[in-house]
């Protein structure tokens, strides 16, 4: 397959010329996750609070932080984030919003909320003085931890200090709660009389990620560590064989960043031929290959 290469400057220059949602920039553009952002500014009253789309970003788990960006154009959700100890709620909109998610994604005038006009049914929130969207099934309550003016938008890091979630969703398989969140932003096609329709993208197949022994049982908040202590309590390792796979990750961490240290290319070796061979659940192979690392 033959693979085409832009520079910075190539991308920025045909991204101008052709307009957004021309053929270079439509490919280019991945489904993004979108949510609504709830906001307040008390100098409005009832009319600062603002319902908005937009495209989400975990940033860490620990404290549990989302990203997110507003044009800096948006004045009434700018104004509302940039409130001293500012707070807000992200809401998580499901497929019976699409019409919602079309009435929020445009901004209305200062003093016209987008929950009105949207008729969406608010709730109290607990944790946060801003309302959460009753017709989301999970809102996360959040303060605003972090601004970052970049490239004509405001990145806003939010830290959530309390979540709503409705009743129903906690006895749903994975796959049905799946497909109540399509909403994920896939374009904008300009209508021949010059307005504009969002449009959004439907989740699809889910695909079965490895499960123990050839992954972590507590998937990707599992360590190194914690997978081969598994693997010996599950007697896939002996006490030898677990402790030799210990002590090749701890030197291999040691050793990282040194490209120079004399056992750096055969750590990485014997690290990636054990965990291929934990992959592919070939015991008899690792146990002879463990084996005869340790004769040697």
């Amino acid at each position: 397959m033959a693979k085409r290469f832009y520079s910075e400057t190539e991308l920025d220059a045909l991204c101008a010329e052709e307009g957004p949602m021309q053929p270079l920039a439509y490919t280019l553009r991945s489904p993004m996750p979108q949510v609504l952002l709830v906001t307040a500014d008390p100098r409005l009253g009832e009319g600062g609070l603002a319902v908005r789309t937009t495209t989400m970003t975990p940033v860490s788990w620990n404290p549990y932080t989302k990203a997110i960006s507003i044009p800096l154009d948006d004045i009434k959700v700018v104004r509302a984030l940039r409130q001293p100890d500012a707070r807000c709620v992200l809401a998580l909109p499901s497929r019976k919003l699409l019409r919602q998610l079309t009435i929020c994604s445009n901004k209305l005038p200062l003093g016209i909320s987008e929950a009105a006009v949207a008729r969406f049914k608010l709730h109290k929130s607990l944790f946060v003085d801003v309302p959460s969207i009753e017709d989301c099934p999970v809102n996360f309550e959040c303060v605003v931890a972090h601004l970052e003016e970049y490239h004509g938008h405001l990145v806003a890091f939010l830290r959530v200090v309390g979540a709503s979630i409705d009743d129903a969703m906690l006895f749903l398989e994975r796959a049905e709660i799946v497909a109540i969140y399509p909403t994920n932003y896939a374009d904008e096609v300009v209508r021949e009389d010059g307005s504009v329709r969002t449009r959004v993208s439907l989740l699809s197949d889910l695909f079965l990620r490895p499960t123990f022994p050839v992954a972590h049982k507590r998937g990707w908040y599992g360590t190194f560590e914690v997978w081969m202590k598994d693997l010996y309590d599950e007697e896939y390792l002996n006490l030898d064989e677990y402790n030799r796979a210990i002590a090749w990750h701890a030197r291999w961490q040691e050793v990282f960043a040194d490209l120079d240290a004399p056992d750096r290319a055969r750590l990485r070796a014997d690290l990636t031929n054990l965990i291929r061979l934990i992959a592919h659940q070939r015991w008899e192979e690792l146990h002879a290959f463990l084996a005869g690392v340790q004769a040697a």
